[in-house]
């Protein structure tokens, strides 16, 4: 095997790192002025190839540990991220307000009447609904903001870069369009209704207090719009 031919055979189907670093080798080689005989050759076209395939090896494992954190991360009936996700969408977001002063405002949703709705109509109908309402949430807010599914009929909102009164005018307005909505499901109309707790916040906010509070919110707004409506917003 000559010197050149060797040269190619080691940059043979391997990455531009693994191949760069062949071409270092052999140059420190020259340079040196080893010579290396066909067997010599043949032992460094080896390692290098053996160092390409452990790479490539160590990427594809890589690639499978992110897919399966986002498949953790994810709801599955709705696609949008789950508890666990908005916990870290969250704690991004925390951090970015932190860096630049920002504020903003978190939304703590729950379902009104969800529980009657899976009794006459069955889970499909329900799951219809839950899928309708994270359309709902996704369509009516920014890129930037987050919408998650946290369990059950319970869903959250984090609007991004907004003050108090800004967040709550804005949350007010997707509450509306919720309760204004309704799903067609099997040949029924189903009237959809939700009530929302919400609190602002800031880089130095405690994620888990402010969960709290939020949801705490939300039980107060679902007592007066029981107290309005009745069993219906239960």
């Amino acid at each position: 095997m000559t010197h050149h031919r060797a040269r190619n055979e080691s940059k043979m189907d391997i990455n531009p790192y693994v191949s760069q670093l062949a071409g270092r080798l052999i140059q420190t080689a020259s340079d040196a002025q080893i010579k290396f005989d066909s067997n010599g050759w043949q032992l460094v076209s080896e390692v290098l190839s053996y160092a390409a395939a452990a790479e490539q090896r160590m990427s594809a494992q890589a690639e499978r540990i992110a897919y399966l954190e986002q498949l953790s991360s994810t709801d599955d009936l709705t696609g949008i991220p789950n508890r666990r996700g908005l916990k870290t969408r969250l704690g991004d977001v925390m951090a970015a307000a932190a860096r630049h002063n920002d504020e903003g405002v978190l939304g703590f949703i729950d379902l009104d009447g969800f529980k009657g709705i899976n009794d006459r109509h069955g889970h499909l109908a329900g799951d219809a609904v839950l899928r309708h309402v994270a359309q709902m949430l996704t369509k009516l807010t920014r890129t930037t903001d987050v919408v998650a599914r946290l369990a059950g009929d319970e869903f959250a909102i984090v609007l991004t870069r907004c003050n108090a009164i800004e967040g709550e005018k804005r949350i007010r307005t997707i509450q509306q369009a919720i309760n204004a909505s309704t799903v067609s499901f099997a040949g029924i109309v189903i009237p959809v209704h939700c009530s929302i707790g919400v609190m602002s916040f800031n880089g130095a906010t405690d994620p888990a207090r402010l969960i709290d509070h939020a949801d705490q919110a939300m039980y107060r707004d679902k007592l007066v719009r029981k107290q309005a409506f009745g069993a219906a917003a239960e």
